[in-house]
């Protein structure tokens, strides 16, 4: 377990970026020239108490802790490994396809093989990077399927996407290796676990084996469980270890660097207290030195700050979230509501700029 930690805050953008970058008084984001941070916190564990301490960038070297923060700060500002023909400069939309009869947004909505390619074809018309397809509800309280159940569920639709769309990059939800193992023979190109390879002890070889991106997806508990009184002791500090220590050892045990991108699993084991912590200070996850997804959509959260259950009426909250997350610096955001998403943030960028 660290003791430091460093985020970075303060972010500028576009022209005024370069420029405060080339004066030396803002650093490179993920070596980007046009996306910089003016300040940092700094934030300690000691105890039973949480410090946090705010400096300039400038001031960074005068620290009588600066060696502690060292290695964390070369990350937050170091290039991203590239994934596939993707570029991180720009928001990357992860189009979400439930094939399921009981997810918690659009369950049974399009879990017909029609339905299914119409909706693809509308988030690849409305700017979707990548399509990331589940066969398995993993909302609270859903119950486990068979990998059997699992793979009938997916496997038609993600050949039929192939055959259709051959370069369109596709995503597969899943935390079993069988279904992994069966989805990358047949065009799969990236893995989605939520559960980070916890869940199958098998899932891991799989990704080593195939060299497949995965995002690794934190949660606590199962979904079964998972909303039953989570706990931490500081969630954003908890959650950095947990990454930290899973990203060593998949990294010792044949794992590329180039595979890995991390989402701190909004929704998932957390309460609204939680999620609000982790989406307002994300930026923290940058001095992990990967990419980054945050999958806010519909989620529960939204709902009860607007006293609304029903998550179809949540796409305001969600486009907040996004945009809050971008303001940060991260890169991918996995969606239900592509065409909006893809406006609020082209729109948005542009204010960015100026």
């Amino acid at each position: 377990m660290k003791s430091i930690y460093i985020r970075p805050t303060n972010f500028v953008f576009g022209q005024k970026a370069n420029y405060f970058i080339q004066e030396g008084t803002a650093k490179s984001l993920c070596g980007f020239d046009d996306v910089g941070f003016l300040s940092v916190e700094i934030l300690k564990r000691e105890s039973d108490t949480n410090i946090v301490e705010e400096y300039s960038v400038i001031e960074l070297g005068t620290l009588n802790f600066r060696n502690e923060i060292e290695s964390d700060l070369n990350k937050i500002i170091s290039k991203r490994n590239g994934i596939f023909n993707l570029n991180f400069k720009n928001p990357i939309l992860v189009g979400v396809l439930n094939l399921t009869p009981d997810s918690f947004s659009d369950g049974g909505k399009y879990n017909t093989t029609f339905r299914a390619i119409d909706h693809v074809k509308n988030m690849i018309d409305y700017g979707a990077h990548i399509i990331d397809v589940g066969g398995e509800s993993t909302r609270p309280g859903a119950k486990p399927v068979s990998d059997h159940d699992e793979i009938a569920r997916v496997s038609e639709t993600i050949q039929l996407i192939k055959k259709k769309y051959p370069n369109q990059l596709i995503s597969l939800d899943t935390r079993k290796s069988k279904v992994m193992q069966h989805g990358i023979s047949i065009g799969v190109d990236m893995l989605n676990d939520v559960s980070a390879l916890d869940f199958d002890q098998q899932s891991y070889q799989i990704v080593k084996d195939s060299g497949k991106p995965i995002i690794l997806n934190h949660s606590q508990g199962i979904p079964e469980n998972m909303q039953n009184n989570p706990f931490y002791a500081n969630v954003l500090l908890d959650i950095f270890d947990y990454f930290e220590n899973k990203i060593k050892f998949l990294k010792n045990n044949g794992i590329t660097d180039e595979q890995i991108i991390i989402d701190p699993g909004i929704g998932f084991g957390k309460t609204l207290d939680h999620n609000l912590e982790i989406i307002s200070k994300i930026s923290l996850f940058h001095s992990l030195g990967y990419p980054i997804m945050v999958g806010p959509s519909r989620k529960s959260f939204i709902g009860k700050i607007m006293g609304e259950k029903d998550n179809s009426q949540r796409l305001g909250g969600t486009i907040a979230s996004v945009l809050y997350s971008y303001l940060q610096g991260i890169q991918l955001f996995r969606v239900h509501d592509i065409q909006e998403t893809s406006e609020a943030l082209k729109v948005y960028s542009q204010f960015l700029k100026k």
